[in-house]
């Protein structure tokens, strides 16, 4: 098979090695000719001689991504808690799924929450949002309000508070229910992006974790409960914890 594409396309007939390549050539055979001449002075493999001297020095610090950090034995939440919790999320997706199809196609009633969202590029906004600084909020469950959002709403809004938490280092209370209601009803696959968002939440909250040294019953929860998530609901089996 590989005879035939070795077989020349044309027939030049003789070539003259001599000739002069600098003047044009004056036929279609002589420019042929001139190819094949060219062809047979370049070597079989050709190597780049690179200058290092011309390349510049990377400005920035780029800190690689590792996994979580190891749990503090006094922390440490057993195999068996961690199956359960996702088997409870497991349950509630499938719950919540099956409401939304409900409400979709009339067979439930539900009315939908009368309030005012911030704007979706308002990061500062959406945070004092979900901390409950509204007053309207008082009033208002958390899953009320995320049944009104699609999926680009729900992806926003989880990196935003993925950014917040990890520039904060704690997570308070009702950014954790949100937290909990947003991957609820986050769909799967996950995009690249929100694959590299919950990575960074598993970590950041691996972080907290490991360098606090008092923390809260419900922050240890939380902490211990979105690494769980991440990790073994959402797939990101290199970040859990043994």
């Amino acid at each position: 098979m590989t005879d035939c594409l070795r077989e020349p396309a044309f027939m030049v007939g003789e070539i003259d090695e001599n000739i002069n390549l600098c003047l044009p050539p004056t036929s279609g055979e002589e420019y042929i000719k001139r190819v094949v001449i060219e062809a047979h002075q370049c070597a079989a493999i050709m190597v780049a001689d690179i200058n290092e001297k011309h390349y510049r020095k990377p400005t920035i610090d780029v800190e690689p991504l590792l996994g979580c950090m190891e749990v503090p034995s006094w922390l440490d939440c057993t195999l068996d808690w961690q199956q359960c919790q996702v088997s409870d999320f497991s349950n509630i997706r499938l719950y919540i799924s099956q409401l939304k199809n409900e409400i979709q196609t009339s067979k439930r009633k539900w009315k939908s929450p009368q309030f005012d969202l911030p704007d979706m590029n308002d990061q500062n906004g959406w945070i004092k949002f979900c901390l409950g600084q509204y007053k309207e909020m008082i009033t208002i469950p958390t899953l009320n309000i995320v049944f009104c959002l699609n999926q680009p709403m729900v992806e926003q809004i989880l990196e935003y508070l993925v950014e917040y938490i990890r520039t904060q280092k704690k997570i308070e209370y009702e950014l954790g229910q949100w937290m909990y209601a947003l991957l609820v009803v986050l769909e799967v696959p996950l995009t690249p992006d929100m694959c590299f968002c919950l990575r960074s939440l598993a970590r950041t909250c691996s972080i907290i974790r490991a360098n606090s040294k008092t923390l809260e019953v419900y922050e240890i929860g939380a902490l211990n409960l979105f690494i769980c998530l991440v990790a073994r609901y959402f797939r990101q089996l290199d970040m859990a914890d043994p």
